[in-house]
């Protein structure tokens, strides 16, 4: 009966794992590709329509002000989350590393 249990109880963290798992990836693709077109929006190779672009009334010095701390804004939060990521991949290894040494 205790192997049943410690069966049910493995496959219920494994399949806990591969569900943080898939949602850390969902979310790194995610954020690469929010980093991606905001990169290309940058550039100007995706051009905004008109309505995205009236800033209504402000600057185009303070504008272009925006527009260039975007980008490394975007860098910092990606380097954030995504070292959070393997991080947290990294802890759960382990610990997945000492149950099964059990």
């Amino acid at each position: 009966m205790a192997n049943v249990k410690q069966k049910v109880k493995r496959q219920a963290s494994s399949l806990r794992r591969s569900i943080i798992g898939i949602l850390q990836g969902v979310f790194a693709i995610t954020l690469f590709a929010i980093f991606v077109i905001a990169w290309l929006v940058q550039g100007g190779t995706i051009a905004l329509p008109q309505w995205a672009k009236a800033w209504n009334g402000v600057s185009p010095e303070l504008q272009a002000t925006y527009a260039a701390a975007l980008i490394p804004a975007i860098c910092v939060l990606a380097v954030l989350f995504i070292g959070s990521g393997v991080i947290l991949m990294i802890r759960d290894q382990r610990v997945g590393r000492n149950n099964s040494a059990v």
